[in-house]
């Protein structure tokens, strides 16, 4: 289960994280919910990814399996909706904070944490260069805005005390805090250009339960080579 609290950020403060740490391009398309769960495809570098996520009462569970490329791009073109966007994993302590600069479909910049437990989770405090949170606020998830975007964001203003926090965190000074246990980085920070996919014009229908099936059949044959080994 994750746990996630997502603060937004100053846009200088955004790029200046991305021009000293790089980053790395997703592009996730989201397909209509049902019920209380949700799939989107995540492209990013030459990885694609279906994510299968069902939500609890405090967090949220999600089950992903790796799918060739090609296949990443046919789902992007049936996607109900899609956010593009550059992220930078940024260690604080022993875990990272995750910058997303979203290029599309309108510009936004935020910071999220991701924790296992929720008493983890409750005794974080936001750094200093972190802005207001919207963890409460669903507006501000990937899903909302690519699925229904977003009318407005505030302009977050920068202040001295913001950058000298960022600078000590660039320089690994930050809080003794922050060492809480949340997703590692799985690729190397670089960007990455979409390309289109080749659809050939047919339609393709999705369907949230052959995903689910697919996914945990997936995920057996996982379960059963590693047993074998």
């Amino acid at each position: 289960m994750t746990i996630r609290r997502r603060f937004l950020l100053a846009s200088s403060l955004a790029r200046l994280i991305r021009r000293e740490r790089g980053g790395l391009r997703h592009v996730e398309g989201f397909f209509l919910e049902q019920r209380d769960r949700f799939a989107w495809v995540r492209l990013e570098e030459e990885r694609g990814l279906l994510i299968l996520q069902t939500d609890g009462p405090d967090s949220e569970a999600e089950d992903e399996i790796e799918i060739p490329v090609g296949h990443a791009h046919a789902l992007l073109e049936v996607c109900a909706g899609e956010v593009d966007y550059t992220r930078t994993a940024l260690p604080i302590g022993e875990s990272h904070a995750l910058v997303d600069e979203i290029i599309r479909p309108r510009v936004l910049h935020r910071v999220s944490v991701e924790f296992e437990a929720k008493t983890d989770a409750e005794a974080f405090r936001p750094l200093e260069w972190f802005g207001p949170e919207v963890t409460g606020d669903p507006r501000y998830t990937n899903q909302a805005i690519a699925l229904r975007g977003l009318d407005e964001a505030a302009e977050i203003p920068l202040s001295d005390a913001a950058l000298n926090s960022l600078i000590d965190t660039l320089d690994g000074r930050s809080p003794a805090q922050a060492r809480v246990a949340i997703s590692r980085p799985k690729a190397k920070q670089v960007p990455v250009t979409r390309a289109r996919a080749q659809s050939g014009g047919e339609t393709v229908k999705v369907n949230l339960d052959e995903i689910e099936e697919a996914m945990m059949r997936e995920m057996e044959k996982t379960l059963q080579k590693s047993r074998s080994e």
